[in-house]
């Protein structure tokens, strides 16, 4: 992927298999879920085969439990979706960094470029394009005592 800097390429990542790519939908979201480990640095990164695609825009959610109010004025706890990350909101950047204080699940949504045609032979003349999931991860190294 050539959106990293020369540091950026030179810094050591495993790949994660929870990564995924396939075709899609033109203008269709579509969602996925994978797992973050305490004690690891994740890098994921979103790319397409669309050529006049201005990136590809997601956004990276996670359920947290947070207290409302029900209809009778008392208030409950209720796991909720929030928005952790937007790229749209970034400039469109194609990758985010991110840590997590213990193990957890996040859902990542792509919206999937409603126009361009895909690079792939077997794509061209279709309503689909190829996207890609890119998840990295490395040990976050331990600071203090």
């Amino acid at each position: 992927m050539g959106q990293f800097s020369k540091e950026d390429k030179g810094a050591f990542w495993n790949l994660n298999n929870q990564s995924r790519s396939g075709a899609f939908e033109k203008g269709k979201v579509y969602e996925m879920s994978f797992i973050a480990y305490e004690g690891f640095e994740y890098r994921l990164s979103t790319c397409t085969d669309v050529a006049s695609a201005n990136g590809v825009k997601f956004e990276l959610a996670q359920d947290m439990i947070v207290r409302v109010n029900d209809g009778d004025g008392n208030t409950v706890m209720k796991r909720q979706r929030e928005v952790i990350f937007d790229n749209e909101a970034d400039g469109m950047t194609p990758f985010v960094l991110f840590t997590t204080d213990k193990t957890r699940k996040f859902y990542l949504s792509v919206q999937v470029p409603s126009t361009g045609s895909s690079d792939d032979k077997k794509l061209t003349n279709t309503d689909n394009v190829c996207i890609g999931v890119l998840i990295e991860h490395r040990r976050t190294e331990k600071l203090g005592f």
